[in-house]
């Protein structure tokens, strides 16, 4: 590891070994708290209510930690894939813990991209990859399905599709129950593409919910 910087990243839980459903190859989950959202379905409601579970631990001693598995990540092009909540309300934990990690190691962010820009744009380079949940595209379902504004999606898209290359970034535009149709999730794909995002960075899937969560 390279030398230590001391700044802390609060975590939630680790899941390893992970295959292909966070990134590519073998990816270890590292579930981050907080969320700027108050979506109707969330798949990790009752994890990111667990305050006493939240841990405080340097960069660095997390990537000792998940360098356990620096062998599968290498092997099969994987790495360590940050989720929660919303992973860029520490970004700046991110960027330092790509300069701690080995190179090798691919980083990877789910987000639904509702944050500040400053949050994001230090990001914006070759160590990390994005995942991207942006619920809708159509602003007023977005503010019933998530209880905030949609301006700062919009501009944060616009930034990863000018300054990020086709191959670091998805875009998951899902068929939401009681809230968005198929022809929702047309128009929303529609005006991903007149914001410069490529068919290939789209992809499309219908939520299944189960006792108000997705499941």
């Amino acid at each position: 590891m390279k030398n230590a910087t001391g700044e802390k990243i609060r975590v939630l839980g680790i899941n390893r070994h992970r295959m292909k459903t966070d990134g590519k190859g073998i990816t270890t989950l590292v579930a981050l708290p907080g969320c700027p959202l108050s979506c109707r379905y969330c798949i990790n409601a009752w994890e990111l209510e667990q305050k006493e579970r939240m841990r405080e631990v340097t960069v660095e001693e997390l990537a000792e930690e998940l360098a356990v598995d620096h062998c599968y990540f290498v092997y099969t092009n994987g790495g360590v894939t940050f989720g929660g909540g919303e992973p860029l309300l520490q970004s700046q934990a991110l960027l330092a813990f790509s300069e701690s990690c080995p190179k090798e190691w691919q980083i990877n962010i789910e987000t639904s991209l509702n944050v500040p820009p400053k949050q994001l744009k230090p990001l914006l380079n070759e160590r990390f990859s994005f995942i991207i949940d942006v619920k809708t595209m159509d602003s007023d379902i977005y503010r019933s399905y998530t209880g905030k504004e949609q301006d700062l999606v919009l501009q944060n898209i616009a930034s990863i599709a000018e300054r990020i290359p086709d191959d670091q970034y998805v875009i998951k535009v899902p068929e939401i129950p009681e809230y968005t149709t198929g022809e929702d999730v047309e128009k929303s794909c529609r005006k991903l593409f007149e914001m410069g995002i490529q068919k290939k960075n789209i992809v499309t899937f219908s939520y299944v919910v189960n006792n108000n969560r997705i499941v």
